[in-house]
């Protein structure tokens, strides 16, 4: 009796674990991006937008300073450009142009201040 007992909870246990293994969402697994030789990269908050362009404050301490970066059909966006929102420039300076290669949009938290 007390071997069928035991046989009964160590399946249950079995079955449990398994269940619980299959109800977890998948994460998905973030990317890190590794920036090819020559590159460089800048985070901070879009100020304008045009039609193959669009630049971005740099705060540093209290110096700001504006960036232009051209974007072309090799560019990869994630997420959306809007002005006001946070975003890291992966680029490539060619004949005192920049020219975005990656920009990562960081997405708006919901929260307003009033």
């Amino acid at each position: 009796m007390r071997f069928r007992a035991a046989l009964s909870l160590v399946t249950l246990f079995v079955v449990c674990l398994t269940v619980a293994s299959w109800a977890t969402p998948d994460r998905p697994v973030p990317v890190t991006s590794v920036r090819a030789p020559g590159n460089s990269s800048q985070t901070g908050k879009i100020a304008s937008i045009g039609d193959a362009a669009f630049s971005l404050e740099i705060t540093k301490g209290q110096e700001r300073k504006t960036m232009e970066f051209l974007v072309d059909g090799d560019t990869k966006v994630e997420g959306k450009l809007q002005v006001g929102t946070q975003a890291t420039v992966e680029y490539r300076s060619i004949d005192g142009s920049n020219i975005a290669v990656h920009v990562v949009v960081s997405p708006a938290s919901g929260f307003q201040a009033q």
